[in-house]
């Protein structure tokens, strides 16, 4: 027995002795390079993935090679939830994080996520690019993390394996995968179905399986993962827009020289813009295309969803009182 325990002993041991070696990465420069890691869990055919390629290629540019990004899409380096505490330990350099998953670190962000409050993209541009969107990358710094700038993922529409969606008593009884996320998850039980937080890797399969019905996404996270060849039914409820957070551990953050830190921020905010229109120009050939593999796209009301979740939204309203003014505030004349 003891034996048993000194080789366990001598594992966890060993790990943690590469951990701190691995942490310590970008200090040691191979060929006059430092290799850094960058993650995200959807694929790299996303605005997203393409706004991560061209990034690491404008930072090895702007570096003149001192900085090399390996980039790592679908979840090879674990889920989002991996991505940020191992960005806290210093074990990965980048990680690319939905607005939700912050929520578990800077609960207050979660008033981003409550449903319609958000009202186009133009809304969405002056929160995120604006000074919320500054006020929440600040917020990072006292959790330990460091936020570069925020990209788009986009509005989320839901899809499902049983019906078309015309109304919002269509969705009733639908099992659908929503993210571990309970303001989410209530929302959809307000509309009468039954919400199961799910990590992303694991949806594809649940619904191939049949054990949920359904999901909520942005369009082309849904095309580019491959949801219409189990979910054949989209409605357009773009019912909550959701951002990514583009955060840098800071152990890298405090060993870059100020010319470097400049040189990674505004390298971030430049493809924010570029990403943001690379999404929305993306998205009406993925309609298409979904269309193509037997997708049928409908477009209910959304006036029934936002009226039927309004008691929901106002539950917020105390809470999250100076962020909804702040919210409501910026929202573009018509």
């Amino acid at each position: 027995m003891n034996k048993v325990i000194y080789l366990v002993l001598a594992v966890v041991a060993l790990s943690i002795f590469s951990i701190q070696k691995d942490n310590q990465s970008y200090l040691q420069p191979k060929n006059g390079t430092i290799t850094l890691r960058m993650s995200q869990v959807s694929s790299e055919k996303g605005a997203i993935g393409q706004g991560m390629e061209k990034f690491a290629k404008l930072i090895h540019e702007r570096t003149q090679g001192r900085y090399t990004i390996q980039t790592f899409h679908n979840g090879q380096l674990g889920g989002e939830r991996d991505g940020l505490e191992n960005v806290q330990m210093g074990i990965l350099d980048l990680t690319v994080v939905n607005q939700s998953v912050l929520a578990n670190f800077i609960p207050e962000i979660s008033a981003l996520d409550i449903p319609y409050m958000i009202t186009s993209s133009q809304h969405a541009d002056n929160i995120f690019l604006g000074e919320i969107g500054s006020h929440y990358l600040k917020e990072l710094d006292k959790v330990g993390l460091k936020g570069l700038t925020i990209w788009e993922s986009g509005f989320r529409n839901l899809t499902n394996s049983k019906k078309d969606v015309n109304t919002v008593a269509d969705v009733k009884a639908l099992r659908v995968r929503t993210m571990e996320n309970k303001i989410h998850q209530e929302f959809w039980r307000t509309l009468n179905t039954d919400p199961v937080p799910m990590a992303w890797s694991e949806a594809y399969t649940a619904m191939q399986q049949g054990a949920i019905d359904g999901q909520e996404n942005p369009i082309l996270v849904i095309l580019t993962n491959n949801v219409g060849l189990v979910n054949k039914h989209l409605a357009i409820t773009e019912h909550v827009y959701s951002t990514v957070f583009i955060i840098m551990s800071p152990k890298l953050w405090d060993h870059l020289s100020d010319e470097d830190k400049q040189i990674f921020t505004t390298t971030a905010r430049e493809v924010a813009i570029y990403e943001r229109e690379l999404n929305r120009s993306l998205e009406h050939d993925a309609l298409e295309k979904l269309k193509a593999v037997g997708v049928t796209v409908t477009y209910p009301n959304k006036e029934e969803f936002i009226n039927m979740s309004e008691s929901f939204r106002n539950s917020f309203e105390a809470k999250y009182a100076d962020m909804f003014k702040q919210i409501r505030a910026v929202i573009p004349n018509k």
